[in-house]
């Protein structure tokens, strides 16, 4: 039997770059070189304008596809093959705004709603804090399990939505199944997926969980640097 092409999926932050951070020159580099003749996507919760910011648009070009806000939109080569829209329902607004207003952390640095194609994402602290802002609530979180809280919340309420954890200080929201999980419906072959929010509850969780068995693996990396040497491996076995 002719062994199958492997198919390369890869979350970005946190995974290919530091925390909402561009990608460091030089896995940049090796990253580029690395990709040269494999098929590799990429699946984000970001929209493509932070992918484009935070690895650039030859990482962009060079990669199959891209998958940004969770698989909801995906693009080639910058160009839309096909998206899915949703809006969050007013209840689910209201119960995200008493959110706000009860939670015990401190900071509001304003911007705590994203509209994204096909999801939304919430954050308590907000997405006009400072980068110290945006650790000390991580490490709040750590703590208290808040956002872990806010999930579990939204679904009881809302049983035909889904909400994860996402990043440093969001939540993630979208009709159900529609999270990272729906891209292998277009992908064909078996996945190696990279990924570092892989737990149950996270945002990578859903489809790592679908990709448990072999010849698809997953890799659950801890950073960019993690990755990296992963990639070199592969280099060395090949």
């Amino acid at each position: 039997m002719e062994k199958q092409e492997i198919n390369y999926v890869f979350d970005i932050d946190g995974t290919l770059t530091p925390a909402r951070l561009p990608i460091e020159a030089v896995f940049k580099t090796f990253f580029l070189e690395w990709i040269q003749n494999k098929k590799v996507y990429l699946i984000t919760g970001s929209d493509y304008e932070k992918s484009v910011e935070q690895i650039g648009p030859e990482i962009l070009e060079a990669v199959t596809a891209c998958f940004n806000t969770a698989g909801n939109i995906c693009y080639k080569k910058g160009k839309v093959i096909y998206r899915n829209d949703w809006s969050a329902p007013p209840d689910l607004i209201h119960l995200l705004n008493q959110f706000i207003e009860n939670s015990k952390h401190p900071i509001r640095a304003g911007r705590h709603f994203e509209h994204r194609i096909g999801m939304l994402n919430f954050s308590i602290v907000g997405r006009n804090c400072t980068r110290e802002q945006r650790n000390d609530y991580n490490l709040y979180d750590a703590e208290v399990k808040e956002r872990e809280y806010f999930c579990k919340t939204i679904m009881e309420q809302f049983p035909e939505i889904e909400a994860t954890v996402g990043g440093q200080i969001s939540i993630d929201i979208y009709a159900l199944g529609m999270n990272k999980a729906q891209i292998i419906k277009h992908i064909k072959g078996p996945i190696h997926f990279f990924g570092d929010k892989t737990k149950e509850g996270e945002n990578d969780y859903a489809i790592a969980k679908k990709l448990t068995k072999l010849p698809n693996r997953v890799f659950t990396v801890k950073d960019w640097k993690e990755t990296m040497e992963i990639l070199k491996q592969y280099n060395r076995n090949s």
